[in-house]
């Protein structure tokens, strides 16, 4: 104990080497840190297989059909203008009322308009009164032919003028084209009305046309007249009768034509403007064909392509599909029968991901 105080006590009257001791010991704790045995970090092994879901690639008899989808229109609509000009005076145009053809929708102030009418209708009788006095006092010999030709002619030009003045004044009654719906309304009552204003918009809903865009080695299935059958996801379980009316006789550069296809509208279960629709033409034969589940695809129909699993790994393939079934696509190259094609858990995957078949759907023997 005396040998460490002195020790100290030497210390505390040499600073230099206190600071030597200090620096001598910050050194070796420095190197200790550096060469011990590093520590082997715990590491986690990540999951080295995705699990997914398959479905084999089978072999069915199908019906040779077609389908696609169409987008539904209006049998008839229009934009409806005003032909005459003026202070809007009553207005019949409510949003959603159904108006018969020839109903008044806006009616525009039209006291000028029945006044010129009238004066035009009261000079035309006038002239007409004319030539049948004319007439009498020709076929008397009274007057030459050139003074009773001169009165046939007034009234010819003020028969023209009745005309004219009746057409105007009726234009201040902006009428239905048609029977049907109106949807919207331009005009309010008091506001004053330019010649060619857009007054309203009205639909005829008691048919609708599906269009659909038919490949072109399909386009002999849809011949004019064609009875078709129209299905809807609004309306699921029941299915329609459509009836093609007008295919184009030019297709476009994706090498589609367009098709319409008539349906009448059942007010109780209402197809609408803009819904969706597939259209089913079905043919009289079976075949026996390649089928793939629909839910396999990894992207979209344009593109057809699904994941194989190949001694383990998940394999990118494209293929060419055929016919559009409900649940399945015909497969016409590209994919052989038997084969597993992923059917969940194509998200997680890239071309040659490890896989792990946790499950597996048998596929549909009868589409």
């Amino acid at each position: 104990m005396k040998k460490d105080q002195t020790i100290l006590q030497k210390l505390k009257g040499n600073k230099l080497a206190s600071v030597t001791l200090l620096m001598l010991l910050l050194l070796s704790l420095f190197w200790f840190f550096q060469h011990r045995a590093p520590q082997k970090a715990i590491i986690q092994k990540p999951l080295d297989r995705i699990p997914v879901t398959v479905a084999p690639v089978i072999k069915a008899a199908v019906r040779d059909s077609f389908s696609t989808i169409g987008t539904v229109e209006a049998f008839r609509e229009a934009d409806i203008f005003s032909e005459s000009a003026g202070l809007v005076r009553k207005v019949s145009a409510e949003p959603g009322s159904h108006k018969k053809a020839g109903d008044a929708l806006v009616i525009v102030d039209d006291e000028l308009a029945a006044s010129r009418q009238r004066k035009a209708d009261a000079h035309y009788r006038q002239t007409k009164r004319d030539v049948e006095r004319y007439k009498t006092l020709y076929t008397e010999g009274a007057v030459p032919l050139s003074a009773f030709e001169a009165v046939q002619l007034q009234n010819e030009e003020a028969q023209a003028e009745f005309v004219a003045a009746t057409r105007k004044f009726s234009d201040t009654k902006v009428k239905a084209p048609f029977t049907g719906t109106l949807t919207t309304r331009f005009v309010e009552q008091g506001e004053l009305l330019n010649e060619g204003g857009k007054v309203a918009h009205m639909v005829d809903m008691t048919k609708v046309k599906i269009i659909i865009f038919v490949p072109e080695r399909e386009i002999t299935r849809f011949a004019a007249g064609t009875q078709l059958t129209v299905t809807s996801d609004t309306f699921p379980g029941q299915r329609f009768s459509g009836k093609v009316t007008a295919v184009s006789d030019k297709s476009g550069r994706d090498h589609t034509c367009r098709v319409e296809v008539l349906l009448d509208n059942n007010l109780k279960k209402a197809f609408r403007s803009g819904m969706f629709a597939r259209v089913i033409t079905t043919g009289d034969g079976h075949r026996e064909s390649l089928l793939v589940p629909r839910i396999a695809l990894v992207a979209g129909i344009r593109k057809p392509e699904v994941f194989v699993v190949r001694n383990g790994k998940a394999v990118l393939t494209p293929f060419i599909a055929g016919l559009e079934l409900q649940k399945e696509l015909e497969v016409l190259d590209g994919l052989k029968a038997g084969e597993s094609v992923v059917t969940s858990g194509q998200t997680e995957l890239i071309n040659g991901s490890a896989v792990l078949v946790i499950g597996s759907k048998k596929g549909s023997a009868t589409p």
